[in-house]
């Protein structure tokens, strides 16, 4: 009986969340601005206008498919998946994967995570609270009064 060639698992390095990430082409660094952990948000559903997420891997093997998923920890919820190729020129280079998501409606608050997935193997999350803050009476008073910029 002929024995299948092992699949390894990719190693995630690192996964970040953040504002937005600046790569810079000519030095391939990256640099995270505006990293969180915690949302507040004065209405609810609330929209996240982006978020970019930054995921470091290694150990890859050729192409592998990997998948982020942004799931609610209280029933493990899907909100948003999806996934692509990427390619490793060996096993041992880290490969970095950016991924900005626009416009991501988040129905209640509570701890949501961001899943990075590769075949079937959960490769790590990274959690983040989404806490709802209505306005005060002075902000709504404010924002009826301030002139349009």
């Amino acid at each position: 009986m002929a024995e299948r060639p092992s699949r390894s698992t990719p190693t995630l390095v690192s996964l970040l969340l953040c504002d937005q990430l600046i790569d810079d082409r000519f030095t391939n660094k990256k640099s995270a601005i505006g990293m969180f952990n915690t949302i507040i948000s004065p209405t609810m559903p609330t929209v996240i206008q982006q978020v970019t997420v930054l995921a470091s891997l290694t150990e890859l093997s050729g192409q592998s498919i990997v998948e982020l998923r942004l799931v609610r920890d209280a029933d493990n919820g899907l909100i948003f998946s999806g996934n692509g190729r990427v390619d490793a020129p060996n096993p041992l280079a880290v490969v970095d994967l950016i991924f900005t998501l626009q416009g991501i409606q988040l129905p209640t608050p509570g701890q949501y995570a961001m899943e990075l997935w590769s075949s079937d193997d959960l490769l790590g999350r990274r959690r983040f609270q989404l806490f709802y803050r209505p306005p005060t009476p002075a902000q709504r008073h404010q924002d009826q009064t301030e002139p349009p910029i």
